[in-house]
């Protein structure tokens, strides 16, 4: 069986942001309770030129050189946010990247389990050998609908991540023996209509619990015995609708691993969880490219170190909860810190919350407009000032269901 695991690693937060502070006052919440919740300080905002075929290949491009363009065989783009119901977004992304024609394109759907599913097809496909030496870009792109004056409003936000699988990983080796699964059918949170996002809170908390408790035990069946759960994984990573799930998610494992006082599951959070928010706390809700968001973060903010154990937890509504395990590998760090993704997130502008307003109704204008043309002067004009020129991908417009994009 062939090594298998990520080589290169990206992720894009757009280039508008909202503090989470502004958004409570506007609201009438007290903003230090919203940030103790949520663990969310800002959020990601899109303008109306942006949406999941953008984000992707943004978080692409940086990471892809010629060489590597030739050596993909499979691409693969996880959402919940497409733009068709027919058609992939994977292959506008294929188009706009410039690869190779002689390519397996598709993309998954599972909420936000759908980055980690097409993590999974890509891992099997190159473990397996059928790959024949060719690589595997996999895509997360996806971003939170409109939520105007709603409690859920604070857990928005949206990025995409893009991850080259080969079978030469620079940057994290997967187990791929070790994974456990556990899934169920509810209707926790659920998107029936392209413009319609519905959810039902508790629902939705006790079955991210029983999907990490059950994939947990399922994981712990595959190995040869017994484990210490505070040395046998170095660090955690957990899927995160907002930030502050993931703590939620490691009291549940925390109690299987036989710790059970509060003190020493928030000592064991804070130490071995709480590195992987640093961006998620930048971008808030991540939907399918949590996984991803979490392990840069990670390898950005913590002493890592060569051969420390990764656990991952990932959640799709619906639902789906799998429990699977990483190496990282020499050179992790230094490879994530030359992204400069913080440099990144800076250089987004914050709106107000006014702004913000806008450009949500703006946006859910466009969906599934026949005819659409964004606005380019929101934000004071931002297109100007941060894209043009500066090669980001864009929606030109759209024209009787067509979409056209093009490089600023």
């Amino acid at each position: 069986m062939n090594r298998v695991g990520i080589e290169k690693i990206n992720i894009y937060g757009s280039s508008l942001c909202l503090e989470q502070k502004e958004l409570a006052q506007a609201r009438g919440r007290d903003p230090e309770k919203v940030l103790r919740d949520f663990y969310i300080d800002t959020r990601s905002l899109n303008p109306p030129y942006e949406d999941t075929v953008t984000m992707g290949a943004n978080a692409a491009k940086p990471i892809l050189t010629e060489e590597d363009k030739k050596s993909i065989g499979l691409i693969i783009v996880g959402t919940e946010g497409s733009v068709d119901f027919g058609k992939p977004i994977s292959t506008n992304i294929q188009n706009l990247l410039g690869l190779p024609n002689t390519i397996r394109s598709y993309e998954t759907k599972h909420a936000c389990y759908s980055g980690v599913a097409a993590l999974d097809a890509a891992i099997n496909w190159i473990a397996s050998g059928l790959n024949k030496g060719k690589k595997a870009l996999v895509i997360a792109s996806d971003f939170s609908r409109k939520h105007l004056g709603f409690d859920h409003e604070f857990v928005l936000g949206g990025s995409a991540a893009a991850v080259l699988i080969s079978e030469t990983p620079k940057i994290l080796e997967y187990e791929t023996a070790k994974k456990g699964s556990y899934s169920s059918d509810v209707y926790d949170t659920f998107r029936p209509t392209a413009r319609v996002e519905m959810g039902n809170n508790e629902v939705s908390l006790y079955s991210y619990q029983e999907g990490v408790e059950g994939a947990y035990m399922q994981y712990l069946e595959q190995l040869d015995g017994p484990i210490d759960f505070e040395t046998y994984f170095q660090w955690n990573i957990y899927h995160m609708p907002f930030p502050g799930m993931a703590l939620l998610g490691h009291r549940v494992v925390c109690k299987v691993g036989g710790l059970r006082k509060k003190s020493e599951i928030e000592e064991s959070f804070a130490r071995k969880v709480l590195p992987s928010l640093h961006f998620a706390r930048r971008v808030g809700s991540t939907y399918g490219a949590s996984n991803f968001v979490g392990l840069c973060g990670l390898l950005a903010s913590a002493d890592v170190h060569d051969g420390d154990r990764v656990g991952f937890f990932s959640y799709g509504s619906g639902f789906m909860g799998e429990f699977y395990s990483g190496i990282i590998l020499p050179g992790a760090k230094k490879q994530l810190l030359d992204m400069r993704i913080d440099k990144a997130l800076d250089l987004r502008r914050q709106v107000t919350v006014t702004e913000y307003e806008r450009i949500e109704e703006l946006r859910d204008s466009a969906i599934e407009a026949q005819n659409y043309i964004p606005d380019f002067s929101v934000a004071e004009d931002w297109y100007a000032k941060h894209y043009e020129g500066k090669g980001f991908l864009v929606l030109k417009e759209v024209k009787d269901y067509y979409r056209k994009y093009e490089w600023s």
